[in-house]
């Protein structure tokens, strides 16, 4: 019996597009880059140029809406009638990019004005997350509470909701964790906790038990959103920026991720509760403690992975072209799948970059994406 030669091209293709490095970048709605046609056009352009086949586009950053939705307010930036996510899509996908929809999950805030009715904020003032000491404001903004039972609702219907409405290829989640430590102390959350597990006095940071807790709180909400994602379509994939800060222990229980923020993203690549992972390792590759750093925890990304893609988000803020592309050969190296610039706003600089990446980079080998 004679072989199909087209079976065997699409088995090819198939393979190829499964090994297809994942060449990403984040496009914040803090600045210019893709709240306007204009921006959305100049972005792609830009990507092409440098030789990416992602654009992970911030359509929530502080409980807002950089897509066409009801559930929460609409960007304050955004043109009437223009829908920024639904044109990167279209404008990404017919260059062969995809586009991941990145919604900031915990810190709702970071104006020094209360939010309007209608935000999430000024709806549920009491889901906001306080510190030991009963304050508001983290240092990054206003946080709601993991803790929140509800909140996860709100949140699982917002991923829902865009990957039953748009073609994304993905849900990209930032921010999914504790300002550090000190913070979990709405009185929601704990009145919920001491129901638990039967405690009667406020917890310190510190108490084991307590951050247990916390860190399950978080990894409830990534497990719902998946189950609700994925019941939508398969085929969406759910990312996470997760964090590197500090000294890459030799095991995970000793990161900072894990013991201050109660952010576990070891737990969540080992039990697939997300699809890939994009640790947040922004070294400086010019400095020697800085290029250490950054190997470190590429191998520990790589220990960590269980099987599953990770995408190495890396600091292009500080990182000219050949230092960038000198953290990319050791991403290669240790067998990592891919990597995601931060960040990929329009200007002069990243004009500049895009063509100094370009030269090595492009043409970007294609991924798949939904249609």
């Amino acid at each position: 019996m004679g072989v199909d030669l087209s079976v065997v091209i699409i088995c090819l293709c198939a393979a190829l597009a499964l090994a297809a490095e994942f060449r990403g970048a984040y496009v914040t709605s803090w600045n210019k880059g893709f709240r306007t046609p204009e921006e959305v056009d100049l972005t792609v352009q830009a990507a092409k140029t440098a030789g990416l086949n992602a654009l992970v586009v911030e359509v929530r950053k502080v409980g807002d809406a950089y897509y066409q939705t009801d559930l929460e307010p609409i960007g304050s930036e955004v043109p009437d009638d223009f829908d920024p996510l639904a044109y990167t899509i279209e404008k990404a996908h017919a260059e062969g990019m995809q586009v991941h929809a990145w919604l900031v999950v915990y810190r709702v805030w970071r104006d020094s004005d209360k939010p309007e009715p209608g935000h999430i904020l000024a709806d549920h003032p009491e889901w906001a997350s306080l510190n030991f000491d009963g304050e508001l404001n983290a240092e990054e903004g206003v946080y709601i509470d993991p803790g929140i039972p509800e909140y996860r609702e709100h949140f699982a219907n917002l991923c829902a909701d865009i990957a039953k409405r748009y073609s994304v290829d993905g849900i990209h989640y930032d921010y999914v964790r504790y300002p550090n430590r000190q913070w979990g102390y709405a009185q929601i959350a704990l009145d919920r906790y001491f129901a638990e597990v039967g405690a009667t006095d406020k917890p310190s940071p510190h108490d084991p038990k307590w951050l247990q807790w916390r860190r399950d709180q978080v990894t409830a909400l990534v497990r719902l959103v998946h189950e609700r994602v994925k019941a939508i379509n398969p085929e969406v994939k759910i990312q996470a920026s997760t964090i590197a800060w500090g000294e890459c222990t030799e095991n995970f229980e000793g990161t900072r991720a894990y013991n201050d923020c109660c952010q576990d993203w070891r737990l969540w690549m080992e039990n697939g509760l997300i699809d890939e992972n994009c640790p947040m390792v922004y070294g400086r590759e010019f400095e020697e403690t800085g290029a250490a750093y950054f190997r470190s925890w590429i191998d520990g990304t790589a220990k960590w992975s269980y099987g599953l893609p990770a995408y190495v988000a890396l600091a292009s803020m500080w990182n000219n072209a050949k230092q960038l592309l000198s953290q990319i050969d050791v991403i290669r190296n240790a067998g990592l799948a891919g990597w995601v610039l931060f960040a990929f706003d329009q200007s002069e600089q990243r004009t500049k970059k895009s063509e100094d990446l370009g030269k090595s980079l492009y043409p970007a080998p294609q991924l798949s994406t939904r249609k």
